[in-house]
């Protein structure tokens, strides 16, 4: 509230918990300014409805409980006589409400004052944002208009309150510690609380705050006399004196030195009658070096002023919440204002990608068993991923080929059946040929790629569709139900388990060390590719025994390179249930793991050409668990 009137403000984001500030602050932004600033403000909700609701349940005993409006808000009281549920006039000004998927409404008069309520559950309009449109309407009062965006965060990444905080000054609070006077910007791992005997249960009863300087436990009535020493931070990272810092690493530094003003080294003090901020300030000039043009705070319920609200709830809260996808969403949305990160595994940095890049002495390193292609064909090219495969699924990206194109063009098939027939080598002189390869049936050359797969089937180039999308079931990388006869006359392309090949990359995409499942990647992988590989989420649809949940491309982000990863993957597993024992192969190769390497024996395998283009007897293959047939490994083997 303190902002509304500080200087040099001209937005304002609050990214806050349930029941803390977010109405009051449009009541009183409303109420200050119709009786002591009168303009054109407008409040905006998510639907028409809510607006009336907000009017009747809100607005109007606020109106009816404030002496000081009551003389000035209503229609006894205003020239035009104007008083309805969506509109409120004054001297001066007059105060409109409206829902957000109303362009018209929001683009009809001009304001001085715009505030947002709930922004992450607005639509989006045919004529775009409602926050961009509103905003237009501010230009005739440039110079002291103000925007106000306040909602609970939702989901991290697709979150507008978070998007509009991260643009922000970043705000954050602050309180004194009672024993030791230390300033300490509550998080949830500030509290903890006592376990069972057993060392599993817990009693979250006990949960309390702990100083993280002295150690101190505080009281339920500590913390709430605690909040009278709130201040407010400026936390977003700045560019000073030719570097980036951080103003809560540089304070974090301080005490931790036992510097005698650790909050001196990061901030300066502002403070007058009308606003109070700590702004942050370069290190080694002095400089207040981020604007406050757009205030954003965050706070969690440990700055809630009601009893309700104390860190035994809300660690209950989090105990009842482990396990339960949608209950942890809603504990880190409502209770510490923070968007909640899809569970898609650890996260992982393109630049944390880029940095594990490797120099490799040949296109095959040692450690490679076989080779596999991924094939995603796209309108106008088709990309392609050489991946090799050693112990425990081990994987190294060996060559990616994009060939330009429509892929019903004789010369686009021509070229990519010439890249098939390729032969990659290790250091040592070692020959690797595509041991099997899956092409993507879908888009708009299903028919063409069908024609061509179905002439391939001998040279294990096996069309493949994805089931995700559909059902959003997690189903295994490659059928479990062997396929019926697959002819050229019968073909069908493998429906393969999308949604377990993706969970698997990613996974191991996330692992730091080589070994089971790692993933290399050559110097000679660009960013582009690893910011593809990370451009999907893991998001859950559906209600109760029909939620599901599938992989969804980011919005804007292209996935080419995942794609191929994801089928070059499949390709491995249809080896697999065809009978290939990978680790046996790569024991046969290099010898047993941990050992000296054997040399290299196998003859080079012949090149694609001339392997025969009949398709394999899959029915004649013996059933999972079934003895099989003196020769079956050599017919499997040619």
């Amino acid at each position: 509230m303190l902002a509304g009137t500080e200087p040099g403000v001209r937005t304002i984001s609050a990214m806050v918990a349930t029941q803390l500030l977010k109405t009051s602050l449009i009541e009183n932004v409303f109420g200050f300014h119709a009786d002591l600033d009168p303009c054109p403000m407008m409040i905006v909700q998510p639907k028409d409805d809510a607006a009336e609701q907000f009017s009747k349940e809100r607005i109007a005993p606020f109106i009816s409980a404030t002496p000081a409006l009551r003389l000035i808000v209503g229609s006894a009281k205003t020239r035009s006589g104007d008083d309805t549920i969506n509109y409120k006039a004054f001297p001066g000004g007059f105060l409109a409400l409206t829902g957000a998927g109303s362009p018209d409404n929001l683009a009809r008069r001009p304001l001085r004052i715009i505030m947002y309520d709930e922004v992450d559950k607005y639509v989006v309009t045919r004529e775009g944002l409602a926050t961009d449109i509103g905003d237009e309407r501010l230009a005739s009062f440039s110079g002291n208009a103000l925007s106000i965006r306040v909602c609970s965060p939702t989901v991290k990444g697709e979150s507008a309150i978070e998007a509009s905080y991260d643009e922000s000054d970043q705000r954050r609070a602050s309180v004194t510690c009672k024993d030791c006077g230390h300033r300490q910007f509550l998080e949830f791992r500030h509290v903890e609380w006592d376990r069972g005997e057993d060392g599993k249960s817990h009693r979250p009863e006990t949960a309390a705050i702990h100083c993280e300087a002295c150690g101190s436990v505080w009281s339920e009535a500590q913390r709430l006399r605690s909040l009278a020493t709130i201040r407010w931070h400026q936390t977003r990272r700045l560019e000073c004196c030719g570097e980036w810092q951080s103003p809560l690493d540089v304070y974090d530094a301080a005490w931790r030195a036992s510097d005698p003003d650790p909050v001196g080294k990061a901030w300066d003090w502002w403070q007058s009658d009308r606003w109070a901020v700590y702004r942050a300030k370069c290190q080694h000039c002095g400089a207040w070096s981020v604007s406050n043009e757009h205030a954003g705070f965050n706070a969690s319920k440990l700055f809630s002023p009601w009893e309700r609200d104390s860190p035994a709830l809300i660690a209950r809260k989090w105990i009842n919440a482990q396990g339960f996808e949608d209950r942890l969403q809603v504990w880190w949305n409502t209770q510490m204002a923070l968007p909640y990160r899809k569970n898609t595994g650890k996260d992982v940095s393109v630049d944390a990608l880029t940095e594990r890049c490797e120099i490799w002495e040949a296109p095959v390193p040692d450690g490679v068993a076989l080779i596999t292609l991924g094939i995603d064909v796209q309108d106008y090219r088709v990309e392609i991923e050489v991946v090799g495969w050693g112990w425990n699924e081990e994987s190294w990206s060996i060559d990616y080929e994009v060939i330009d194109g429509e892929f019903s063009h004789p010369a686009t098939q021509a070229a990519l059946d010439q890249y098939l027939q390729r032969i990659w080598h290790r250091a040592d002189g070692r020959p690797f040929a595509m041991r099997a390869a899956c092409i993507d049936t879908g888009g708009h050359h299903t028919d063409a790629v069908y024609e061509y797969a179905k002439q391939r089937l001998g040279r294990k180039v096996w069309g493949i569709k994805g089931e995700s999308a559909r059902t959003g079931f997690t189903n295994p990388v490659w059928p479990i139900k062997r396929p019926s006869s697959r002819s050229k006359k019968t073909y069908r392309p493998v429906v393969i388990g999308v949604n377990a090949a993706k969970d698997f990359i990613r996974f191991s995409l996330a692992k730091a060390e080589p070994g089971p499942g790692y993933m290399h990647f050559s110097t000679m992988t660009d960013r582009a590719r690893f910011d593809q590989l990370l451009a999907e989420d893991m998001v859950y649809e559906g209600h109760g025994s029909q939620r599901r949940r599938k992989w969804v491309a980011k919005k804007g982000r292209a996935n080419e390179a995942l794609d191929c990863r994801v089928y070059a993957y499949a390709a491995l597993h249809g080896l697999m249930h065809m009978g290939l024992k990978l680790n046996k192969l790569a024991d046969e190769i290099y010898g047993a793991r941990g050992t000296e390497a054997a040399p290299p024996a196998t003859p080079a395998a012949p090149p694609m050409a001339t392997v025969a283009a009949e398709p394999p007897n899959l029915t004649s293959l013996p059933k999972d668990g079934a003895k099989r047939k003196p020769g079956f490994t050599r017919r499997l083997a040619r």
